[in-house]
């Protein structure tokens, strides 16, 4: 078969040797985690932040991340920085979105490629530059915390709609209620990051991430409602959920501060 030829009247592989990278812009792109877990107590969402330890933003809260090797997808960066941070494998691990502004880095030009992780069983054990903080997301305010180290970070949103197409979606802009936030744009893959868990919880499997392999149903509420903050009514939340989950027949004592035993259940298999 004669080979294709492009306008300047080349083959493939005539223009490949002549194809130089370096006449167009390369952005640098790198992953960063959302890594979510519950408190022991089912109390409040956790977040994993690491402290940066190299401008930019040195000394300041950032979501674990990295740049992504030549020799590596995007998930693959993202399940080996996940490893590397919570010694976890097999968990939930999905994208968010790809985040592009122009000036989201003051280095150069660099692309995040953003991945969400649910951990049933976070270790809180903390060291000077890697800590849970407590996560609380209400359409008024987003506010990170860790009492062992005395730091608060908080953020006023603004809840704004837009529409594409006939399709109306709700968005939040987040402004710093105090003198120091999360580094980059941090925030922003937060908000996209529970953004997204909200709208999939109902139909997807995700809350089950975030609890035990054995479970009661109070606790899977609480998880529920602590991603969505609202409460549920707690027969429609069983009819919602019976479809998915089996009695395993014995009995546990819920973690819920102040819980008694309940039936234990656990999600039937696929």
């Amino acid at each position: 078969m004669k080979a294709k030829k492009n306008t300047q009247a080349l083959s493939e592989e005539q223009f490949l040797k002549l194809y130089n990278p370096e006449d167009y812009i390369r952005p640098s792109v790198t992953t960063d985690l959302l890594i979510l877990g519950i408190n022991k107590d089912y109390s409040s969402l956790k977040v994993l932040l690491v402290k940066r330890n190299e401008h930019p933003y040195i000394d300041r809260w950032a979501l674990p991340g990295g740049f992504i090797q030549n020799d590596e997808t995007a998930y693959n960066a993202a399940s080996r920085i996940l490893q590397s941070k919570t010694h976890l494998r097999d968990v939930y691990l999905d994208q968010i979105y790809t985040f592009t502004k122009p000036d989201r880095d003051p280095r150069t030009r660099v692309m995040s490629i953003a991945y969400m992780s649910l951990v049933s069983e976070p270790d809180e054990t903390s060291s000077d530059d890697e800590a849970w903080f407590n996560l609380k997301f209400t359409d008024q305010s987003i506010e990170l915390s860790n009492k062992e180290k005395g730091i608060f970070i908080s953020y006023t949103l603004k809840k704004e709609s837009f529409q594409n197409g006939i399709v109306r979606y709700e968005n939040f802009t987040a402004a710093l209620a105090g003198k120091e936030g999360l580094a980059f744009d941090h925030i922003e893959i937060v908000i996209e990051g529970i953004k997204k868990l909200r709208e999939q919880i109902f139909y997807g499997n995700q809350a089950f991430c975030l609890v035990e392999k054995t479970f009661t149903l109070p606790e899977l509420q609480l998880v529920f409602e602590l991603i969505l903050n609202r409460p549920l009514y707690k027969k429609s939340f069983r009819d919602m959920v019976s479809e998915k989950i089996v009695q395993t027949g014995n009995e546990k004592k819920s973690k819920i501060a102040g819980g008694r035993k309940s039936k234990e259940y656990m999600m039937k298999e696929i």
